[in-house]
């Protein structure tokens, strides 16, 4: 609110009501009455609804497809190739993005399933792939699977779905003491 001097009336409010609505230094208390008794509120405007159409209705959204494991993938569909986090949690996967046609400003959705993070290409995804191919993951996505910055990762391109897993190196760690345990002949192995 901008305040100035009336001469001889103290001070002026931006609308020229002495004190505007804060009660200022040197009012009298006549003035301080007129000027409550002066302020109104001002109603808001609605615009009148219109008339003769039927009631407006949203349009239906697409189904979008949901992030998912590539369960129907061969092992011929798989591309892997081992990578590691940096400090910013970006991954660099240059080599599976462009085998995969994801470029620089590719829009991604990235899901946590099964504690790993699913890429999927999407149009409207809320992600892009970087200037120089690298693919930042989430913070919240992370630590929901337990990926730390600078720690390496496997990922997995599976063409056919046009996607891309990225699994935590301890997940990949246990399945491989599974598999070892179950080739060993441990009766204990599940």
């Amino acid at each position: 609110m901008v305040c100035g001097r009336a001469p001889g009336r103290g001070v002026v409010g931006a609308a020229g009501v002495p004190g505007g609505t804060a009660t200022m230094p040197g009012m009298t208390p006549s003035e301080r009455r007129r000027l409550r008794r002066d302020e109104q509120m001002i109603t808001a405007l609605v615009p009148a609804p219109l008339a003769g159409g039927p009631p407006l209705t949203p349009a239906p959204l697409p189904m979008l497809p949901a992030l998912g494991l590539p369960a129907g993938a061969g092992p011929a569909d798989l591309l892997v190739e081992t990578a590691r986090l940096d400090r910013s949690g970006r991954v660099n996967a240059r080599g599976l993005l462009r085998v995969l046609g994801w470029g620089p400003g590719h829009r991604v959705d990235i899901a946590v399933t099964e504690g790993v993070l699913v890429v999927g290409s999407a149009s409207a995804g809320l992600h892009a792939i970087g200037d120089r191919g690298e693919l930042a993951l989430p913070a919240a996505a992370r630590r929901m699977c337990g990926i730390n910055p600078g720690a390496p990762v496997l990922l997995v391109a599976t063409l056919p779905h046009d996607g891309l897993v990225v699994h935590p190196a301890h997940l990949i760690a246990r399945l491989l003491a599974d598999w070892y345990r179950t080739r060993a002949g441990d009766p204990d192995a599940g």
